[in-house]
Formats: structure tokens, sequence, C-alpha cells
């Protein structure tokens, strides 16, 4: 994603308010369709499992699209890219809201994803280059506060609408709204930023069509069997697709490669490829991501139809832990000098140990919703010290010609780890709950320990990252010094 100057609007700070309520919109989505998923599934799915792959479907979508359509905004102007993206934005959210089932639901949450892969690269470079240009209010500092107050007030919003249940219209009320947004975000977009609003593209550039498509295949072969393979009931033939991921990793490797030699196009550049450090961060964002979303989308459920919540206070619940992230995030910025090691340690002990205090919750006789925000609060702060630790790292070790870049592929593998997550913690968590319904337990028992179990999951995790970093301190420290 390109941060290039760019034709200045007439009327910036509204253009900024605009690229910033966009910005705010898309995130507040991929909390907002978690809080109502019990609704959805009561409504549209007899199955406990099917409701999953709403978050699942968007996630997917989003993954896949920002790398092309964060390149086409360069390549095509990003006023342009954004006011699609908006306009699919909108019929993605109508046709969410009226959804007569639950494969028109994952449809529309498919063109959702999409609609934000084509929104969110695009906002991140306008603030960018419309905000300020120094300290905690520079246009990157009021984009990531921005999103952070969409995390923050997304579950809130969520919660007290399904509560309040204004004309009878529940979940779908949530998406109309959200697809009413799109409305100010296009007309707003076309009139205050200028045709030619971020078209940063040099001279002979252009789109590659055949890394989109490599890098594209293998993300569809790594997530989809994960998602088709829990419905199906694990056939044996869902690791044929997946082994089939690697050499088509390889081949898009491949060919980066001889597109750089050759001076052609290039989904991302072939040289963030050879910076070991930038490899592993970003593979490492994707292990990091499989943990925190999906056990979110897990613990909405938990704490609505198991613990037996309200949605409004399940939504104040959950609003703990991107308020967590945000103060991590705060804090993290003040000390930016501090070892990336050490940081990313410490944030998994935290998330770790929010973890474990949130299980411990959930075999409570009457856990009250003050100590599980205190404990999603904990996580959150694991979770925003080790987000920004592992985006420092990816900037401090590719080339400063290839920050955009690097930041593009570090949010698509993002998105890859939430797909994942979305998969994985749901196949943990359902059997869990079918176990425990075979042992006789109720349907809200059955599900309070199937969070228990599923908690522990996201703790394996990082209890093996901090093994690894501690492995790696040690071996990094003179043999005197290790006795």
């Amino acid at each position: 994603m390109s941060t290039a100057p760019l034709s200045r609007p007439g009327r910036p700070r509204l253009a900024l308010a605009v690229v910033l309520f966009a910005a705010a919109t898309v995130i507040m989505d991929i909390s907002l369709q978690i809080i109502a998923l019990p609704a959805i599934g009561r409504d549209l799915a007899p199955s406990m499992a099917t409701p999953a792959l709403v978050p699942l479907a968007f996630s997917l979508a989003f993954a896949l699209g920002l790398l092309p359509l964060g390149r086409l905004g360069d390549l095509a102007g990003r006023r342009r890219v954004l006011t699609t993206g908006a306009a699919v934005w909108i019929v993605a959210g109508l046709t969410t809201a009226l959804a007569p089932s639950i494969a028109v639901l994952l449809a529309s949450r498919l063109l959702a994803g999409l609609a934000a892969a084509a929104l969110l690269p695009q906002t991140m470079a306008l603030a960018s280059n419309l905000g300020p240009s120094g300290g905690r209010t520079s246009g990157i500092g009021l984009f990531i506060a921005a999103t952070a107050s969409g995390s923050i007030l997304s579950p809130l919003l969520g919660g007290a609408v399904l509560t309040l249940d204004p004309g009878g219209l529940g979940w779908r009320l949530i998406f109309l709204y959200q697809g009413m947004a799109g409305l100010p975000i296009l007309c707003g977009a076309l009139l205050t930023l200028p045709a030619s609003a971020g078209n940063t593209a040099r001279p002979g550039a252009g789109f590659d069509g055949r890394g989109t498509l490599l890098f594209s295949l293998a993300i569809l072969l790594l997530v989809v069997p994960l998602a088709a393979g829990r419905l199906a009931g694990w056939p044996a033939w869902i690791a044929v697709p997946m082994a089939a991921a690697l050499p088509v990793a390889l081949l898009l490797r491949r060919h980066l490669g001889r597109a750089a030699g050759a001076g052609r196009p290039q989904i991302l550049p072939a040289s963030l490829l050879r910076q070991p450090a930038v490899v592993g961060a970003v593979a490492l964002t994707a292990v990091v991501f499989t943990t925190g979303p999906g056990a979110f989308a897990m613990l909405s459920t938990v704490l609505q139809a198991g613990v037996g919540f309200a949605p409004d206070r399940t939504g104040a619940i959950l609003a703990a832990f991107p308020a967590g992230v945000l103060a991590a995030s705060l804090v993290a910025a003040r000390l930016g000098g501090r070892p990336i090691g050490g940081q990313l340690g410490a944030g998994a002990l935290l998330f770790a140990l929010g973890m474990l205090a949130t299980r411990a919750l959930l075999g409570a006789a009457a856990p009250t919703p003050l100590f599980f925000a205190a404990a999603l609060g904990l996580a959150g702060l694991g979770m925003g010290a080790l987000v920004n630790a592992l985006f420092r790292a990816v900037m401090a070790a590719s080339p400063p010609a290839d920050h955009g870049a690097a930041a593009g592929v570090q949010q698509a593998f993002q998105q890859v780890g939430t797909a994942l997550g979305f998969a994985v913690v749901d196949l943990v968590f359902q059997g869990a709950r079918l176990a425990a319904i075979d042992e006789g337990a109720t349907a809200a028992h059955a599900l309070t320990a199937a969070g228990r179990a599923a908690c522990l999951y996201p703790v394996a995790v990082f209890a093996l990252l901090i093994a690894a970093l501690s492995i790696r301190r040690l071996a990094a420290r003179p043999p005197a010094a290790r006795h």
C-alpha cells in the first residue's frame, strides 16, 4: 500500500472524516457479526456448527482480497477503488439483512469481506496522506484510533440492539445499519476526494494476475478444507488440498523471483521473501491471529447461550478485549525502543493468563460480568503487545522502500490466521460440546464445558511461543553465561 502524496482535496478535514468513518465501519463489522452469531443461529441455522461459518466466510474473502485490491488502489486510484468498495458494501449489508437462508447469508458475508478488502487498504493510505504529519495525531495515529474505537463500540452497540430489539428486526437491524453506513462513505468520497486521489503507480507498473491467482489458490487450499471438513465429518480427502497448498506457495515464490528478474509486476516484492525476519514475523502474525478472533466468537456464544448473559451485557464484556488492545498499543508506542522479543514474551504471557482466568470463570457457579471483563481485558493487553511487536518487527526487517508492501502482506496473513482460527477454535469447541452432550450434560452446561476446552487452545499456542522465545534467548547467550 503506497503512501505517496496525493492531490489535496478542497475540504481535507471532511475527506479525512469520511476515510476514518470508513475504516471504523469495516472494523465494527467484524465484531458485530460475532455478537450476532447466537441470534443468527436461532433464526437460520438449526445446527450449532453452521453459524461459525459466518465470520469464517468474511475473513476468508477479506484475506483473499487485501493484497490484490490494495495494489489495485495504487494502479486505478484509491478514490475509484474506495467508492466501488463502498457500493459493494451497501449491497452486501442489505442482502445480509434480508437473507432468507444461511446459504444466502454466507454468500453475503463473502461479498462483504471482498468489499472490506477494497475499503481498508485505501483508508489506511488516504489517512496517512490527509492527516497531520507527525505525533500522536498523525494520519496513521488517527487511523489506529478510529479502528480501535470501532472495535470497542461494536460489541456495545450490537449487544444493545439485540437486547432492545427495535422493530423486532433483531440481528437483521445490525447488518441493515452496516449496509446503510456505506452510503455516507460513498457520497462523502465522491464529494470530497479528487478523482486522481491516491493514484501512485509508477510508469509501466501493472497488475500481477498470475501472482494474485497463485496467492489466492494457496489460501483457498489451506482454509476452505478446514471449514468443509468440519461440516462433512472430517473425511480423509481434506488432507489432499491442504497438502497441495505448499507446492502452490513454492510456485508463487518462484514466480515472484522470475518476475523481479524480468522487471515485471509482482503481487508482493520478491525482495521481502529474501528477508528471513520478515517471513518469520509474518508467519508468527498468522499463528497469533488463530487465537484471539476465534476465541472471541466462541465466547460470544458461550456467554449468551451457556452462561445466560443478555446480549447487551455480553457486548460490554467483549468490549473489554479491544479496550485492552488499545491500552497496550498506547503504552507500547511510548516504549517504542524496547526489545521486540521481550515484548512478544510479555504479550504471550498476559494473553495466556487472561484466557486461563476466563476458563476458570466458565467453571464457576455464578461468575460476574465484571470478572469476565477483567479477564478479557488482560488478554487484550497481551494481544495489543503482541501485535505492536510483530508490526515493529516487520517494519524493522524490511527495506524502507518495501514498507507499504510489507504492511499489506502482514495484514493479509493476519486475516489468513483469523480464518484458520475460526475453524480451529470451532473444531475444538464443537468436539468438546458434542462429547459433553454424549455424557448427559444439558445444552447450557455443554456450551460452558466446550468453552473451557476451547480456551486451552490459545493457552497452548502462547505457552509454545514463550518456550520458543526462552530457548532462543538461552541459545543466544555466551556459553560461559549459561552456567
